[in-house]
């Protein structure tokens, strides 16, 4: 086993983050989830009150 995940570690590594970056793209693009990233995009444009 060890054998087979040192010859193909950087696949195993390719794959996982390929997989990794997908998943996380259809969760922020899920539909419904607009309106909460417009949210947080504004956070830095509003009055704060630590003046």
């Amino acid at each position: 086993m060890m054998d087979f995940i040192t010859t193909h570690g950087g696949l195993i590594g390719l794959l996982f983050f390929f997989t990794f970056f997908v998943l996380m793209a259809v969760w922020v693009y899920r539909p419904g989830s607009k309106d909460k990233y417009q949210n947080y995009a504004g956070i830095p444009l509003k009055e704060s009150d630590y003046d």
